[in-house]
């Protein structure tokens, strides 16, 4: 880099001595001139998922992200030089500008310039640069990776074990390997954190470079190996959701087959807990992993799984995370209704880690709740009937269980049938006639 920064020296001394040729002159140092890095985002919303919560373009703005850059000089990315021109470095937004510091330029190796003819400078090597950013920014230690535990959950019911959850470390700034991103997934859905990686925008990253080179990266690939732009061009990127969003709605269907139907006005279904577990056979979901932001597939995010393990998803009172318009104990609360409602509380959602695997992942699921029914003329001034009612099912698609950057909602419909009540009176049957003489006549 140092021979380029001579080059570039000399040469904008040379062509200013030439002072015949004043155009050339000023076109030249206007390529010399050093030219910012500069970002753009767009979050896109989860299809059909640090700070915690779910996250979007607005919320994205007040969370940061973060960015590691390596530059390479005549050649192309390399893991194994790691991010020798961005570590983790915090990107801000202060309207209307994406801004960060120390401000970084593109280096001006690009072999030849398009415009070389009218006096621009060239040079024999190709700087380019490769780009990786992750959401939300943490701090880490630039020497390690680490990050300091600011998340405490309380823990999944099947392994009662604290946990910090969301982003727990990352790569160090001298690690010779993409860069990645370490996680847990929080059994709380208030701590759950919305994971994202960027990639190239929608349509792909697409512009001509100081060189003349077709800079073309595919819609949802990683952006390596970019050379020197013009100098208006930002580096946009396209943040995908790296996890996948689980989420639970409860619904009556009154005396149909399907959601719906009149719920009598005395009576109201109030729900106590939901659990969510592993259904059969070996544990479906995996606490935590390690993102690789450089994927391989155009929007796939690249998971290295921890261990599989038994899992307990808990939706109550006593953890506090369940929708409380749903419990007999808030007052006038409405219960279960013909509409769909959310069962966690403030329409939070459970962020998984990406299943991997051939088949479907199978959940047990269990909703305990009571039919409340008033009646002046019961004891109680009501009657409450208990149902603890639970079914295994299958969730995702059959190739990868749960897909990163969708959104997986278990919607549990209860089937209410109305006690019906008919009557007739019976016909007398007529059981015979029996004589009796008082006294019996004789001949």
């Amino acid at each position: 880099m140092k021979k380029n920064l001579f080059f570039v020296a000399a040469a904008a001394l040379a062509l200013a001595a030439c002072s015949s040729d004043n155009e050339a002159t000023q076109t030249a140092t206007q390529q010399a001139a050093p030219q910012a890095v500069a970002f753009d985002t767009y979050v896109p919303n989860v299809t059909r998922a640090g700070t915690t919560g779910l996250m979007t373009t607005t919320t994205l703005q007040t969370s940061h992200f973060g960015v590691f850059a390596q530059w390479s000089n005549n050649g192309g990315y390399a893991a194994e030089t790691g991010p020798n021109f961005m570590y983790n470095q915090e990107v801000t937004y202060t309207e209307p500008s994406w801004i960060y510091t120390p401000l970084k330029y593109w280096p001006n190796e690009t072999t030849s310039d398009m415009h070389a003819a009218e006096g621009h400078a060239t040079s024999t090597a190709t700087d380019k640069l490769s780009f990786f950013a992750y959401a939300p920014y943490v701090a880490s230690t630039v020497g390690s990776g680490a990050v300091a535990a600011s998340n405490s959950d309380t823990n999944n019911e099947a392994t009662p074990d604290p946990i910090e959850a969301g982003i727990t470390a990352m790569s160090a700034n001298g690690a010779t390997t993409d860069p990645t991103i370490s996680y847990t997934m929080a059994y709380t859905p208030s701590k759950s954190v919305d994971l994202l990686w960027g990639v190239a925008p929608a349509g792909g990253l697409n512009y001509t470079a100081v060189n003349n080179t077709a800079i073309e990266i595919a819609e949802g690939m990683p952006l390596v190996d970019l050379i020197k732009p013009s100098k208006d061009e930002k580096i946009k990127f396209l943040f995908k959701h790296a996890l996948a969003r689980l989420g639970l709605t409860v619904v009556a269907a009154v005396d149909q087959m399907t959601p719906g139907g009149k719920l009598d006005a005395n009576t109201k279904i109030y729900v106590n807990s939901v659990t969510i577990e592993d259904g059969a056979g070996s544990p479906a979901l995996a606490p935590t992993g390690v993102l690789n932001l450089k994927n391989s597939a155009a929007g796939i995010a690249n998971w290295t799984l921890g261990t599989k393990e038994k899992f307990k998803l808990v939706v109550n009172s006593t953890r506090a995370n369940i929708n409380t318009d749903l419990l007999s104990a808030t007052e006038g609360a409405k219960g279960v209704t013909t509409t769909a409602k959310n069962v966690i509380a403030d329409n939070k959602y459970f962020m998984v880690i990406p299943t991997e695997g051939t088949a479907k992942a199978k959940f047990k699921v269990t909703i305990d709740y009571d039919v409340v029914t008033t009646d002046a003329n019961l004891a109680a001034g009501k009657s409450t009937v208990n149902n603890v009612i639970y079914k295994t099912i299958e969730v995702g698609d059959n190739t990868n269980g749960f897909t990163n950057n969708k959104a997986y909602t278990l919607k549990l419909i209860l089937g209410m049938t109305s006690v019906k009540l008919d009557a007739e009176v019976a016909d007398w049957e007529d059981a015979g006639t029996s004589n009796v003489d008082l006294p019996k006549n004789y001949e």
